[in-house]
């Protein structure tokens, strides 16, 4: 048995202990957050934004890396703005062709880890484009994809506290279950004509996401 092994436990009873811990903390800071898991969604943003859109993605696909790489910027100054709310819904559909088989489920975890303990839009959003990189983001079908470490050090590269992190690299699902937040967003995406990634949806209707649908939002 390796040493890794061994002081499993340990770090799994700390990362529940600190969730404890945060839960209890949360009433203090619960009235500033701007970034939370929202049901199985990411609400990021002033929830009184001129704009809203629901926005599907799946952490392994080079569409949704492309989509986020293409807009990503101009999201994040219209979310800090205060412009723009974006509720990022989060699927699995590629999780199998991930060198590890549960990538998909790893890294929407982190996500939501990020967004519930830093409670900022802009520590969530950055680390959602980190994770869409094109130095990070892994391959579908690739022969490696990205560790919990990994994860733990873009989380950290960003911003988001330190329980975060600790939380990333047990992997344990701490207080969010990412198959059944895929497995409702999948359910909720076969609701549109062609429920594939990535897809915006304004007022319920999902829009060609290669238009310029980001200028024709209200400001």
């Amino acid at each position: 048995m390796s040493a890794r092994t061994k002081t499993w436990p340990l770090r799994a009873v700390g990362a529940i202990l600190g969730v404890l811990l945060a839960l209890f903390m949360s009433g203090a800071v619960a009235h500033a957050a701007v970034a939370a898991p929202a049901g199985d969604a990411l609400a990021i943003g002033d929830p009184d934004a001129p704009a809203q859109i629901d926005l599907y993605l799946d952490p392994l696909c080079p569409f949704s890396g492309k989509f986020v790489r293409a807009h990503g910027d101009e999201i994040s100054k219209r979310i800090e703005n205060g412009k723009l709310r974006v509720n990022v819904k989060f699927v699995d559909f590629l999780d199998k062709y991930s060198a590890s088989g549960n990538y998909d489920s790893r890294a929407i975890y982190a996500a939501f880890v990020v967004a519930d303990q830093s409670r900022s839009s802009d520590v969530t959003w950055r680390f959602i484009e980190s994770i869409y990189s094109k130095d990070f983001q892994p391959k579908e079908g690739g022969a490696t994809d990205p560790t919990n470490d990994q994860l733990a050090d873009v989380a950290n590269s960003v911003g988001a506290p330190q329980l975060t992190q600790d939380l990333i690299r047990v992997g344990l699902p701490i207080g969010f279950d990412a198959h059944v937040i895929a497995a409702n967003n999948l359910g909720a995406l076969h609701q549109f004509p062609e429920p594939g990634v990535p897809l915006v949806v304004i007022n319920g209707q999902p829009v060609d996401e290669d238009s310029d649908w980001l200028t024709q939002l209200p400001s």
